[in-house]
């Protein structure tokens, strides 16, 4: 067999079939942003059955494959076009994210607005309250990681963090989907530009007793081992960040930009060699990962189901709100 012969056999056996796969695979998720961000409802079902039929024709001409290649990048440069600011122009958003919080500095004194605390009744039942607080980067001194898991679902958690600062306050950060009204949340949607993200601050009377006391979910605080410094300069990189997304709004994402993967990049700074781990994206495990990691705080000998059955919020529930944070860190 000569060259020529075995390079048309290469051409027919690998490379035209994994042509057509990545141009399958590339049709399906394009099928996916026609529907969310082009036309909705018969849209795809025609840009699907277009693709499949070029895909189908391309065995026997190669040049219906290249219109279904150049289709599909019209879908993309259209998508990646697609600001937050055009998409989301003169959106009404549901109640608990209806305010970004701003942030602006005055050397090591950051001021804050729109801090939430919310009070609860149940869920759905709450008065909107937002405060405005002066904080003084200088005096953070703890940070404490918060894991709280819902319908008994164990590979899968909201992450929190909660700074504690020397005068015995704490302000709380969660990373959310930022929902438009009429909206509900899903994975798949996640992919497609359909929300925002927002960085909540908000006290723990808010962020944590709403999902004890008022969701039924499952939470777990664990004090952190980041030093004093390390936790400055977590604060003030969230803080910069929460005002970036209030200018400059950004989406979520399922994947890449949800309430873990948006936090990882912070335990750089507490270990700077870390390059990541799968239990982010099962983020029901990143309690788990933490400790393994040593960036939990623990008892000598104490073993991660121990400290998880110590660092157990739930059975905190009723504590006293106006000494919420000191009652959930019993034994911490």
């Amino acid at each position: 067999m000569n060259f020529k012969t075995l390079s048309t056999v290469c051409r027919r056996r690998i490379l035209k079939p994994l042509s057509a796969v990545l141009l399958g695979l590339a049709a399906l998720w394009c099928t996916g942003a026609v529907h969310y961000t082009i036309w909705a409802g018969i849209g795809p079902v025609i840009f699907l059955l277009l693709a499949a039929a070029l895909l189908t024709l391309g065995f026997r001409n190669r040049n219906y494959w290249y219109g279904l290649t150049g289709l599909e990048l019209a879908v993309i440069v259209w998508f990646a076009a697609l600001t937050p600011e055009r998409q989301f122009r003169d959106t009404k958003w549901q109640r608990p994210w209806g305010r970004m919080p701003q942030t602006a500095f005055n050397g090591t004194l950051a001021a804050v607005r729109d801090i939430r605390d919310f009070k609860y009744r149940t869920p759905e039942d709450y008065d909107i309250h937002y405060i405005d607080g002066t904080y003084d980067i200088d005096q953070v001194r703890t940070v404490d990681v918060a894991v709280s898991h819902w319908d008994g679902m164990e590979k899968i958690a909201h992450t929190m963090l909660s700074f504690g600062f020397a005068d015995g306050r704490y302000l709380a950060l969660s990373m959310e989907t930022r929902l438009p009204e009429g909206k509900e949340q899903g994975f798949l949607p996640g992919f497609y530009k359909q929300y925002e993200i927002i960085m909540v601050l908000a006290t723990e009377e808010d962020l944590f007793k709403l999902r004890t006391d008022y969701r039924g979910e499952e939470l777990y605080l664990y004090r952190t081992n980041a030093t004093p410094e390390q936790a400055r300069q977590m604060f003030r990189l969230l803080l910069e960040g929460a005002d970036r997304l209030y200018r400059e709004p950004a989406y979520y994402n399922s994947i890449t930009q949800n309430c873990t993967t948006s936090l990882a990049p912070l335990l750089r700074l507490i270990n700077p060699s870390f390059e990541g781990d799968i239990r982010l994206l099962l983020n029901g495990e990143s309690d788990q990962l933490l400790y393994e990691l040593g960036y939990l705080k623990h008892r000598d000998g104490e073993s991660f189901p121990e400290l998880k059955k110590r660092r157990y919020v739930n059975q905190y529930l009723g504590a006293p709100v106006s000494d919420y944070s000191a009652a959930i860190r019993q034994n911490l």
